[in-house]
């Protein structure tokens, strides 16, 4: 049975990370998640809710073939999932643990192919009779964090709980599916929307200059083959209360606040006053589009005038009027706006930004599968940008993950970076009225580079 779908265009994002990972030759947007899973795990059900979930989301099912020399997206009527099973239950913990986590490492660099797809795929691992960790991953061009966190491993839970008993799961039809996102995306360009959003973009961004090099990076042009690394830390659960209690008097979001945050570390390094970074923000503002998996996502450009002499509250004011005028004007691809102003080349590339900063607002719940405790592990993401920060919550605590380009900073660069956002939020959780002089001048600044 053929596809419903015709072969239909890429999206601007699409196209975008297309592009970019043809030119890099690196598996640059993998978007693997993985979990421990302990209890008495039934293979053959997790397997079939896998296939389940296939049938149900076209972006599953799409691979992206040249035809007359450009990518389309293609729909599948069916596919086949890779689940690779490794069996590691007779290894001492040690060599159990290595292994484990050279076969998660391999994953991860593992390339899909496009054209012919799948771009889905399941690494199982057994550590003992009633432990196992699941990985799964998919291209970045056919999913989001809304898509994995707010959807699959919903419909996961209940398609597994239905295959270990035997019946049907009964879930609704998916509203609409990634091939509609194209469609509404390609009409809303060519309406009068795009036409105020892009004025206003003009506006905004008008004579932006790229952001400096920080004083922690190596200095020169990045070289050899470029590879990401990632930092973690911890906000303490009292500085984080105090930063809620910030964010409600000042009437900022978490994400605000976090933001400014680091752009007045971005500030502290590079010495710029006028501070552009890029965040993620979710295209689903028609209802149809809240339970359909694919990539709903654009990215945002946030610029701000940071003046030493304001105080962090001030700080705060700035940020938000970004951040709001931003968010009134996320239909518009990004890509499109790159194409509009032509900024100044970056590497092998034209971009706006290239530093990243996120809050992950959507709760990262592990699927609760009877009888299995299911855990999140930590993985590695990848990004193509020098620094990229996610904020999010994990069972209570606030957590930052800095992902970056390790041919440009050294670990104990970046880690430092880390440290001094971190020290920002706890001065700013005692006296968000501290000038912004004196906070540059009590908190500590990251060593420069090394190594």
């Amino acid at each position: 049975m053929p596809s419903p779908y015709a072969d239909h265009p890429l999206t601007d994002a699409q196209q975008g990370m297309w592009f970019l990972e043809r030119l890099s030759r690196a598996a640059v947007y993998v978007d693997p998640l993985t979990f421990r899973l302990t209890g008495r795990l039934d293979v053959l059900a997790l397997r079939r809710a896998i296939e389940d979930l296939c049938r149900r989301h076209a972006a599953l099912r799409t691979t992206f073939p040249l035809v007359d020399g450009r990518p389309v997206q293609r729909v599948s009527e069916q596919v086949e999932v890779p689940v690779r099973e490794a069996d590691l239950s007779a290894h001492d913990d040690a060599e159990r643990e290595a292994e484990l986590a050279a076969l998660l490492q391999g994953d991860t660099r593992g390339r899909f192919d496009l054209a012919e797809g799948p771009l889905v795929r399941v690494l199982l691992v057994r550590l003992g009779a009633d432990e196992h960790v699941l990985r799964m991953t998919v291209h970045h061009m056919v999913t989001d964090a809304w898509s994995w966190w707010g959807v699959l491993l919903r419909e996961l839970e209940t398609l597994y709980a239905a295959g270990l008993d035997g019946r049907d799961a009964a879930l609704p039809p998916p509203p609409a599916q990634l091939p509609d996102l194209v469609h509404w995306q390609h009409t809303w360009c060519e309406g009068p929307g795009y036409a105020r959003q892009l004025t206003y973009w003009k506006r905004t961004l008008a004579g932006l200059e790229p952001l400096p090099q920080l004083d922690v990076a190596r200095p020169g042009p990045a070289t050899g083959r470029r590879s990401t690394a990632t930092v973690w830390a911890t906000v303490p659960r009292d500085v984080s209360a105090a930063l809620d209690e910030v964010c409600t008097h000042a009437r900022v979001t978490p994400f605000m606040l976090l933001l400014a945050a680091f752009q007045l570390v971005l500030h502290r390094h590079t010495g710029a006053e006028d501070i552009a970074v890029g965040t993620r923000a979710a295209v689903r503002s028609r209802p149809e589009f809240e339970k359909a998996v694919g990539f709903f996502v654009n990215l945002l450009v946030l610029r701000i005038e940071l003046r030493r002499d304001d105080t962090f509250r001030q700080l705060l004011h700035t940020v938000r009027a970004s951040a709001l005028g931003a968010y009134a004007h996320r239909e518009i691809p990004f890509e499109k706006l790159v194409e509009e102003i032509r900024p100044p080349r970056r590497g092998r590339f034209h971009s706006l930004v290239n530093v990243l900063f996120s809050f992950q607002s959507t709760p990262e719940l592990p699927p609760r599968l009877p009888g299995l405790d299911s855990r999140l592990l930590n993985h590695d993401p990848q990004t193509l940008y020098d620094l990229d920060l996610v904020f999010f919550e994990e069972d209570g605590d606030l957590r930052a993950l800095l992902t970056y380009d390790s041919s440009r900073y050294a670990a104990q660069a970046a880690a430092g970076l880390l440290d001094e956002v971190c020290d920002v939020l706890r001065a700013v959780a005692a006296d968000p009225e501290v000038p912004l002089s004196t906070l540059l001048a009590v908190t500590t600044k990251a060593m420069p580079h090394a190594g």
